[in-house]
């Protein structure tokens, strides 16, 4: 049996994080929570704008998607999650993170945010957003420092303010981190390809730093323009958003960025799996008569070879398929804890799903892969 590496999980940020870690000039407009007159969270931004939930759910109801590991195996659902994790720090204790992996027998595991990834549509000014990140990463490298061996923080940074994110990487590299993620949103209408971009792609090309683009909550969510007339609730903007990181990864293929930095390794996280075959298709097909009308040189599915790797859900019918498709090396899992869709007991619920494939195929996707892409 291989190594076990849970490849997207998360944090629950301290509600207080940003008030604590910006830097000074930042912290009047930085992401704080306060409670309304009726005693419910909100979320306060940009010194004013305050958000009090998604369409008809609360702020607590969102929290509570943030920390409900498990419960909807209970029974439970959207708005009745128990959200207190959220408020009690408990979710802090990196011991107790380390007893999960031991008991799911991984052996480690790469961190993303949950509040991390409500702001990124609301915060607009390229400083404010690179304070952001400088904050929530210091915070991430402090609350691990006693178990860098095993729990590993994905580094936030913001397409916004490339040269303050060129500063950001070098520092994270610095400081031993593997990966980095971006949020898989349009800034200022650019593709990822754009060249104002390149900057942020050469240096994790020249740190050896993996990429991962991540879903994140905003309003110009793929789909989005279908409910101009009303809100179509929270499930409608979840399901679509996990598009989001396969629309980015696109236009990055599409305009060549693979081309320009050959070493570069991205992965779509939290995206699923099941696209990929028909994504690699179509983009194959189409270039082979409309390839001198964009920057790709060769093939879609040869980028893919090289340069890119999917992470899936456990339980997903269709991934023992991609790998017979293209291979048992380019796709990893994640549980996405402790979010409420999340996945409890992923490994095994991983390996019932790939029970089809070899022995030695599952090992990959179960940690193999996951090292290779994030380097460790």
């Amino acid at each position: 049996m291989g190594r076990i590496i849970d490849a997207d999980s998360h944090f629950m940020e301290p509600l207080d994080l940003w008030e604590r870690y910006i830097e000074p000039q930042f912290r009047s407009r930085c992401l704080r929570f306060e409670r309304d007159a009726t005693g419910a969270h909100v979320m306060v931004i940009n010194e004013s704008k305050r958000i009090d939930g998604v369409g008809e759910f609360t702020m607590e109801d969102m929290l509570g998607v943030g920390v409900g590991y498990g419960q909807k195996e209970e029974g439970k659902g959207l708005g009745t999650f128990d959200y207190a994790t959220a408020f009690n720090s408990s979710l802090e204790d990196m011991d107790a993170r380390v007893r999960f992996l031991d008991l799911e027998g991984m052996e480690s595991q790469f961190i993303y945010p949950t509040l991390g990834l409500m702001w990124e549509g609301q915060v607009t000014d390229p400083e404010l957003a690179a304070a952001h990140c400088r904050a929530y990463n210091t915070w991430a490298l402090e609350v691990c420092s006693t178990h860098r061996d095993r729990l590993f923080p994905v580094g936030h940074l913001t397409l916004r303010h490339p040269e303050a994110t060129v500063r950001e990487m070098q520092r994270l590299a610095k400081a031993g981190v593997r990966a980095v993620f971006v949020g898989a949103l349009p800034v200022e209408g650019k593709s990822f390809g754009s060249p104002d971009f390149d900057p942020v792609w050469a240096i994790a090309q020249d740190c050896d730093m993996a990429v991962g683009i991540h879903l994140v909550v905003h309003r110009n969510y793929t789909g989005h323009d279908w409910y101009q007339d009303r809100r179509p609730g929270f499930m409608y903007l979840s399901m679509n958003a996990i598009q989001d990181p396969r629309m980015a990864l696109t236009t990055m293929v599409y305009d060549g960025v693979f081309e320009r930095f050959p070493r570069l390794r991205v992965s779509t996280i939290e995206a699923a799996s099941g696209w990929v075959v028909e994504w690699l298709d179509r983009l194959d097909y189409r270039y082979s008569y409309m390839g001198h009308s964009c920057q790709m040189q060769r093939p879609a599915s040869e980028y893919f070879e090289r340069n890119i790797w999917v992470s899936a859900d456990p339980t997903e019918r269709l991934l023992p398929y991609m790998v017979e498709m293209l291979g048992d090396h380019k796709f990893f899992i994640g549980s996405d804890f402790p979010h409420a869709e999340g996945f409890v007991e992923p490994i095994a619920k991983a390996r019932r799903a790939l029970a089809k494939l070899p022995e030695a195929s599952v090992d990959k996707i179960l940690g193999e892969n996951a090292a290779q892409f994030f380097g460790v």
